[in-house]
């Protein structure tokens, strides 16, 4: 009987250790909130810290981000789009973080973004709207966590000693005199430098959107694969003009000093989005994935955003300058940032389309990469030749023409681009197009 009984004890405890071990992971996985994200480490660093103390402050319980880094935006929405397509209820990730705007009016499209609506002290916070772009949307299927603009990023400093003048629009970066100053993006490989393609496009229109791309491209000094690169040779010294994302911008600002670098929104137009948060479809931990929102979103959530390192609320290792989605931010903490101005003073009339970038973007990018990047030397040999003779207006015609329309551009965006066969014949195709295209302008 004692052995039986040893036994028989024996068997409860393992059964009750099994049942304790069976139960840890879903506690666990209540704890923790699994996010797929673009964003740099800094962001990532800053954020896991800041949630884990907002979370432990709020309800005495600890939580963590776990991060899944796939490198940019595209392939982290590849790798999202790819995975739904096999396990259409649920991938393993609660959360999609950064990139934009466009990657989060697709999951709101195609069903994959997971509705929730915050507590009203966190979106009464929060205007709807800021010049016809709405900051959250409408069913709650996403939220703009930040908001996100492109402007010019000059070296004053190196601007003084080749008097050169200040760029104060975009259309200024086409100017004769800036050749072999200016900095962009390959925008195949950039989404920011795509973003900033599409925006000149549809503030100007197609054709004299091109004009002012081939010219500016004529100026580039050389196109960076990486559109970081694109702000830090400004600070250098390399370029005197760039091509910069607001936060890349703000950051250059703060490290080389006001009286050397300076970022601005151009006077023409300026794009302002939000840069999104949503829930994924079937997010394995939702409750922690709602409260990520929450704190995002939050008061806490937004000072990491908006606040200089070290400040009290603020990042404490890097500071990411980048502006808040809350107006009031904007007074309350001036002294305390290093965000100059206010986007939600501007007056601005131009709205940017986010579905038409969407739409269009691959065939953009294909038309800059064949344009502008692939056959940059003849670009540069040929706008020379332009400047040479004057800028006349045949000559400036013919340098921005391209091989198609706006609607051609859509349609085939629509159509056979999906096929890859094509796809790259039409790159070889425009690629010669405007080899032979900068040859003739050289020969006229």
């Amino acid at each position: 009987m004692p052995s039986r009984l040893m036994n028989w004890c024996r068997v409860l405890f393992c059964w009750a250790m099994a049942s304790l071990a069976a139960a840890l992971p879903s506690r666990a996985a209540e704890a923790r909130v699994i996010v797929i994200t673009p964003h740099v480490e800094a962001i990532r660093t800053e954020f896991a810290r800041g949630f884990a103390r907002w979370h432990q402050a709020k309800f005495n319980a600890p939580a963590s981000v776990e991060w899944r880094d796939l490198g940019g935006t595209s392939d982290a929405l590849k790798f999202v789009q790819s995975e739904f397509a096999r396990k259409p209820d649920g991938i393993g990730i609660d959360c999609f973080f950064g990139g934009g705007l466009e990657p989060f009016l697709l999951f709101s499209d195609k069903k994959l973004a997971q509705r929730y609506q915050p507590p009203p002290e966190i979106m009464g916070k929060i205007p709807r709207e800021l010049n016809g772009i709405e900051l959250y949307d409408r069913d709650f299927a996403w939220f703009g966590a930040v908001l996100s603009s492109f402007g010019i990023l000059q070296n004053t400093r190196l601007q003084r000693l080749a008097h050169l003048p200040n760029a104060t629009r975009w259309e200024d970066l086409a100017r004769p005199e800036f050749f072999g100053w200016v900095g962009a993006g390959d925008p195949r490989h950039s989404s920011t430098m795509n973003v900033m393609f599409e925006s000149i496009l549809q503030f100007y229109g197609w054709e004299r959107g091109w004009q002012v791309l081939t010219q500016i491209g004529g100026n580039v000094r050389k196109f960076d694969r990486v559109s970081s690169s694109t702000a830090k040779d400004v600070t250098l010294g390399e370029t005197a003009y760039g091509f910069a994302i607001d936060f890349y911008g703000f950051s250059q600002v703060a490290a080389s000093g006001k009286t050397n670098v300076t970022f601005v929104l151009p006077q023409d137009f300026a794009a302002l989005n939000p840069d999104g948060l949503c829930i994924l479809r079937g997010a394995p931990n939702l409750a922690t994935a709602q409260r990520f929102i929450d704190f995002v979103l939050s008061e806490d959530g937004q000072k990491i955003w908006f606040l200089q390192r070290g400040q009290p609320g603020g990042p404490q290792e890097f500071s990411i300058d980048r502006m808040s989605i809350r107006p009031d931010f904007y007074t309350r903490y001036r002294d305390a940032s290093n965000i100059e101005f206010s986007p939600f003073d501007l007056k601005a009339k131009f709205v940017y389309d986010s579905k038409l970038g969407r739409d269009r973007r691959e065939i953009v990018a294909g038309l800059a990469g064949a344009l502008l990047v692939d056959t940059h030397t003849e670009l540069q040999n040929a706008w020379r030749t332009v400047i040479r003779r004057g800028l006349q207006d045949g000559d400036l015609q013919e340098l921005g023409r391209v091989p198609l329309g706006d609607a051609a551009g859509l349609k085939l965006a629509s159509t056979e681009w999906k096929n890859p066969a094509l796809r790259n014949q039409k790159k070889i195709e425009w690629q010669q197009w405007a080899l032979e295209k900068y040859r003739r302008v050289q020969a006229k």
